[in-house]
């Protein structure tokens, strides 16, 4: 694991909040508790083109895909920015987060801040001009945890051994085929 502040993470506030980032094989899960109700935490991640999963547990806790056991917080916002800080989309709920989204290939900025604090989108379009608004942690905690996680395929493929398997089957059944057509010719010749 490792620690980085949210000034290296954003890199256009002064705040000094922990983030703890995980990268499992999965995706990645990100958990901290923010300074205080108007902070926000910038939260770096890859996306491959595919559909992504995000899920805040930030309000009512629980465990998140790392495994990790958390307690709830605040009423969270998320604000996705795409690779060059411009602005993609916002999610908030009164509760937890939980949406998926489909993102072109490259790096993104997913920001967490509290009910209240909010990107002033379409006034503002990129994440440099910063955050508006007081937020509230309305007598809950600091603490947020947000897992972003990529959604397997429906489809399924078959491993190379089935479908040699199923290759070796069928040749076989035709092979017999061929057998008992030809049995058959002779028996009526004779």
């Amino acid at each position: 694991m490792k620690k980085f502040t949210l000034a290296t993470l954003l890199g256009i506030t002064t705040a000094t909040t922990g983030v703890t980032l995980v990268a499992p094989a999965y995706g990645v899960s990100f958990t901290g508790s923010l300074v205080n109700a108007d902070a926000i935490a910038s939260l770096p991640f890859t996306s491959t083109g595919s559909e992504l999963r995000f899920r805040s547990l930030s309000y009512n806790g629980g465990t998140n895909a790392a495994g990790t056991v958390l307690p709830g917080g605040f009423s969270p916002v998320l604000t996705i920015f795409t690779p060059s800080g411009n602005y993609f989309n916002e999610y908030t709920a009164v509760e937890d987060l939980n949406f998926t989204a489909t993102l072109s290939p490259g790096n993104y900025q997913a920001v967490i801040s509290t009910f209240g604090r909010f990107f002033d989108f379409p006034t503002k379009t990129n994440l440099s001009q910063g955050f508006d608004g007081s937020g509230d942690f309305f007598g809950r905690t600091a603490n947020y945890a947000v897992d972003i996680v990529a959604v397997s395929s429906a489809t399924a493929v078959p491993e190379p051994a089935s479908f040699i398997g199923t290759a070796v089957a069928g040749f076989a059944v035709v092979r017999l085929k061929r057998k008992l057509s030809a049995v058959k010719k002779n028996s009526v010749k004779t």
